[in-house]
């Protein structure tokens, strides 16, 4: 079968590839928003940063994103990496259309 293997004790694996929700970028966007308005509840000192607008980029292989982000308006000082976790789960989530 197509993208599955079998393991020593006769399960199948998970496919080896994903399928990704399709969303135009003003979705995705506000999926954004929404994993930002969690994690300002969480920790306040991200209340001013807010998510941009995606945009589309070169797939390099199968399975890799098609769109990025130019940073971060109000973004915290020391929130850079707590905030390329959020884009990087989506970007595994989404394809833009």
């Amino acid at each position: 079968m197509l993208g599955t293997s079998t393991q020593n004790d006769g399960r199948q694996a998970a496919p080896a590839f994903t399928l990704k929700k399709r969303a135009t970028a003003e979705e995705i966007q506000a999926d954004l928003q929404e994993r930002i308005e969690r994690l300002i509840a969480r920790d306040p000192t991200f209340k001013n940063c807010t998510a941009p607008l995606p945009h589309m980029v070169p797939v390099h292989h199968d399975g890799s994103p098609n769109w990025t982000i130019r940073g971060f308006p109000g973004l915290p000082s020391g929130g850079f990496g707590t905030l390329v976790k959020i884009v990087d789960q989506a970007r595994q989530e989404y394809e833009l259309v």
